[in-house]
């Protein structure tokens, strides 16, 4: 409910009544809009539990500024507020679970008393009421000009450390959980990955670490992905690139996204949540598996709805789905060996695995050749002129009788899905040639080349098509 304003005019008797209901209406205006501006706008906008004293069996706040959900005031300790410490013994503690911990402060009642006077602080941290005022006042100084001071007696919220095990006797206490207890031995201490509702992600180090390392998972595929990008050698029915180009498109930009957010002072977690959905459903374009909304093929929710109370699980869970879609976008080589050189030939090793799925998924062999001593010109004459291909076995027939070996292809450019390098020449290895079935035989390629560079480096990869 809503208080109506105070008629004000010449000759009222004022009483504490009307600052009351003055100080109200200012609350009652901010209601709306910590309420409907920003969805969730309440928890934790930083926070501490003592972890020295919570070893000595005590739970005690280092310090804490927090928004309850029925109240627009901030309330922060030290500053307008006051919390007494507990003891918390081990045994409150279950063996292989956990304790909640919530920090609470109880509801105001119109009509009854809902301050303590108190003559010390204790006295004042062990109020049962919302708010505690000291006996003794404190003197204040004119803001505005040089007038004496004045004594003040300032009211303070009166916080309270409740425990999971105590919620059914909480009664009129609003609570907001700090903290989650478990067991260490002969002690207790602090679930490092348990999050509390806050405002902002800055709030929680657990949730700040979890978007810096999808943004690190994100920009890394990302420019893992930027060494395929091979703009001027593709064909336009290449779908191939075409895939590869979406995946670049939505990684780039949500790479800018991420790192922006990540260097935001107050983004709240459920702007960063929701990015993070966006982010999973442009990602299941490449999954056959996982649905726009986080759904696998058994309809279950990989990616569970946003709940204020269940940070630590959604961004966990949106992490670990990310990370999965992620390593679903994959480009290049299926397969990469190395020739080694064994006077006078370079031989590469096949694993029958890698043959049977050449044949199965239409994929091709590549040469890959670099080296930084010969040009890629002057490499491609040379190979035009001097490298043959084949299998070990025949490989001394051919050099005597001239014979060329198996076909190759030289590409023009970088293929779509090999990296692009500078000073690597492609060369396709057409199968069709008789050889070719005596290398699936053995599982054995030979190069030969006289003029190869000394520091070739030849390599034999398995594109899929």
């Amino acid at each position: 409910m809503v208080d109506r304003p105070v008629y004000w005019h010449q000759g009222l008797f004022l009483q504490p009544h009307h600052f009351q209901i003055l100080e109200q209406r200012m609350a009652d205006a901010l209601a709306p809009m910590v309420a409907h501006i920003t969805p969730y706008f309440w928890g934790l906008a930083s926070g501490a539990v003592n972890a020295a004293a919570l070893a000595a069996g005590r739970l005690e706040l280092d310090g804490i500024s927090v928004l309850f959900p029925s109240s627009p005031e901030m309330i922060t300790l030290p500053g307008n507020a006051v919390c007494a410490g507990r003891q918390v013994s081990v045994a409150s503690i279950p063996v292989d679970g956990t304790l909640t911990a919530y920090v609470g402060i109880r509801s105001a009642k119109p009509g009854e008393v809902n301050v303590t006077v108190a003559d010390t602080p204790a006295e004042m941290a062990a109020a049962a009421t919302r708010m505690a005022v000291p006996v003794a006042p404190e003197e204040v100084a004119n803001r505005y000009g040089d007038g004496p001071p004045a004594k003040v007696r300032r009211m303070t919220y009166v916080l309270q450390l409740v425990l999971e095990t105590e919620l059914d006797q909480a009664g009129d206490l609003d609570l907001i959980p700090v903290a989650c207890l478990t067991r260490r031995g002969e002690g207790m201490a602090l679930d490092p990955h348990f999050v509390s509702p806050c405002l902002n992600l800055c709030a929680s180090p657990v949730l700040a670490t979890l978007l810096r390392a999808i943004r690190d998972r994100v920009l890394g595929k990302a420019r893992e992905l930027e060494g395929y990008k091979n703009l001027s050698a593709r064909g336009a029915a290449s779908g191939d690139f075409t895939l590869l180009l979406m995946g670049l498109r939505t990684l780039s930009r949500y790479a800018a996204r991420l790192d922006h957010a990540v260097a935001a002072p107050c983004l709240s977690p459920w702007q960063a949540y929701g990015m993070l959905r966006e982010l999973v459903a442009e990602l299941s374009v490449f999954s056959i598996t996982i649905s726009a909304l986080g759904e696998n093929g058994a309809d279950e929710q990989r990616l569970p709805e946003y709940g204020h109370t269940h940070l630590g699980e959604c961004f966990r869970a949106a992490h670990d789905l990310i990370v999965q879609l992620l390593e679903g976008i994959s480009a290049g080589p299926r397969f990469v060996t190395r020739f080694v050189f064994n006077d006078p030939y370079w031989t590469a090793q096949i694993p029958p695995q890698v043959l049977a799925e050449a044949r199965t998924a239409a994929g091709d062999f590549w040469l890959v050749l670099h080296s930084q001593q010969m040009g890629p010109d002057a490499m491609r004459e040379s190979i035009a002129r001097r490298l043959k291909l084949s299998p070990p076995g025949g490989m001394e027939s051919l050099l005597v009788r001239a014979l060329p070996g198996l076909p190759l292809s030289l590409a023009q450019g970088t293929p779509p899905g090999m990296p692009r390098m500078q000073g690597v020449v492609y060369l396709r290895i057409e199968r069709e040639s008789p050889l070719w079935s005596e290398v699936e035989q053995k599982g054995r390629l030979a190069m030969h080349w006289t003029d190869a560079p000394e520091d070739l480096d030849a390599q034999l990869a398995l594109l899929a098509r």
